[in-house]
């Protein structure tokens, strides 16, 4: 409650004070919920989502993204992919940096070589290990040299952490300024005479909990809210917004819960698997009534259309009661053999999405025997809530995120496969291989999947250039302008 007091006080000023409709397109406010919201820094390693999207405004990669989520030209103005896919070659614009001074092909191979390294150190490391150099060519062409074929490598080198960086500042295509805790944009544009000048128009990014950016926005102080999930869509209907201001993405990725402490209970197979079959699915999303909220049963979305034919996990075959019968006999038999369960522990994200999530879940579980309590991520637990979006369209791509790096509960020999995948020449028989890895890596039931991930906007009527798309990605630089 007392965190919720500051939003009811701000939302009945709104009331009392009114709400100001209209939008400005050449001064967009964009604010992004962030729970304890961190400073701006482009340079951060995680980025929080708010200096991502800061970073892709103003640090271009040699790709980017469009509005609808489309690979598009960024430093790169078109590029070839050579027949065997083992070399991509790239056609800088003339660009220049921020600060005035022109790019050239040397600078930016050195740059992106060094940022590549960088990024090998994290979660990307297994991925841009197929990566054999950058070399900067004769004028402005830069070439990828790879080990192996990587199909999925423009959307990988279009995310806002492959944006270059030269002391700090990128090429645009917009610059920002700091205005008191916000950043204020604008972007890069050619005068009459062919003279780089910044452009009039404005876009303010701001980031806050979904409390406060909610009561922003009911305020009329801003235009746009971007970043929310599942733990915040609650406070969409305390705050009273409209149906049609809200945009839901309809993204793929993970979510579901991943085992991190596999103690007695939870190292034994058929524990997991009794609690994967005691899911209600779709009672638990129909909690929330989201039409593209959709329920999965699969690590990687069956709809992928270059995903292998494996079967679904055989938990999944039986009826809903079925499976809730099968789980209860099941936790019976190791209780009676075992002794009691203590309560697991799952960790929650902050937020009332989240308290409907665990009512439903501890509803179903409580169903077959088991009991659980909810914590924090920072807290000792069992069970913890996965809820990313994919980052490429590649099984690899989720089956990376359940390795044994990252997971308890895994399969070496998996990843060995998926590993094997990846210096595959032939693309038929790294479907094969990727579809081997993910039946290997769905038997172990280590990572208990529910549903697609859930990303909303809410965007006042009459903004320009904010579109729904997969990605659940909406890029600063085209808000305001129209796409016509």
């Amino acid at each position: 409650m007392t965190r919720l007091l500051p939003f009811l006080l701000l939302l009945l000023s709104a009331t009392l004070a009114g709400c100001s409709q209209g939008v400005d397109n050449e001064r967009v406010r964009v604010d992004v919920i962030e729970d304890r919201p961190k400073p701006f820094n482009v340079s951060a390693s995680p980025l929080p989502l708010a200096s991502a999207y800061l970073r892709s405004a103003t640090a271009q990669g040699l790709v980017t993204f469009d509005e609808k989520g489309r690979v598009a030209p960024g430093l790169a103005s078109r590029w070839i992919v050579n027949d065997d896919g083992m070399s991509y070659i790239f056609r800088l614009n003339k660009a220049r940096w921020n600060d005035g001074r022109e790019l050239d092909s040397q600078e930016v191979a050195q740059l992106l070589t060094r940022r590549i390294s960088e990024l090998k150190k994290g979660r990307w490391g297994d991925e841009l290990a197929v990566i054999d150099r950058v070399v900067a060519m004769t004028g402005k062409v830069v070439e990828i040299r790879l080990k192996a074929p990587m199909p999925y490598l423009l959307e990988l080198l279009a995310l806002p952490e492959f944006g270059l960086l030269r002391r700090g500042a990128g090429s645009g295509p917009m610059q920002a300024k700091k205005l008191g805790q916000a950043m204020q944009l604008r972007r890069n544009e050619m005068d009459a005479e062919g003279t780089a000048v910044l452009g009039t128009a404005t876009v303010t990014l701001r980031r806050g909990e979904a409390s406060l950016v909610l009561a922003r926005y009911v305020l009329g102080q801003t235009d746009l809210i971007e970043g929310g999930r599942f733990e915040t869509f609650p406070l969409l209907e305390a705050a009273k917004i409209n149906a049609n201001e809200i945009q839901f993405d309809a993204v793929p990725g993970l979510f579901g819960l991943m085992v991190v402490q596999a103690g007695p209970f939870l190292a034994d197979k058929d524990n997991r698997t009794a609690i994967a079959m005691a899911i209600d699915r779709p009672k638990l999303l129909t909690a929330f009534d989201i039409v593209a909220w959709r329920e999965t049963v699969t690590l990687v979305p069956e709809s992928l259309p270059n995903r292998a034919d494996i079967a679904r996990p055989d938990w999944a075959a039986p009826s809903m009661d079925q499976r809730r019968s099968m789980a209860a006999a099941s936790i019976a038999n190791w209780k009676r053999a075992n002794g009691a369960i203590r309560p697991l522990r799952v960790a929650l994200p902050r937020g009332y999405g989240s308290r409907i999530f665990f009512a439903r879940l501890r509803a179903d579980l409580a169903a077959v025997g088991i009991d659980i309590e909810r914590v924090t991520a920072d807290r000792p637990h069992d069970l913890r809530l996965i809820d990313l979006t994919a980052q490429q369209s590649s099984p690899a791509w989720y089956l990376d995120q359940l390795s044994c790096k990252f997971a308890a509960i895994c399969s070496a020999r998996a990843d060995a496969i998926v590993a094997e995948a990846r210096m595959t020449q032939d693309m038929a028989m790294r479907a094969q291989l990727l579809g081997q890895a993910e039946a290997e890596m769905q038997s172990t039931v280590g990572f208990i999947p529910i549903a697609n991930p859930l990303r909303w906007s809410v965007v006042r009527p009459g903004l320009l250039g904010h579109f729904a798309n997969g990605r659940g990605w909406h890029l600063l630089q085209y808000l305001g302008l129209d796409p016509t």
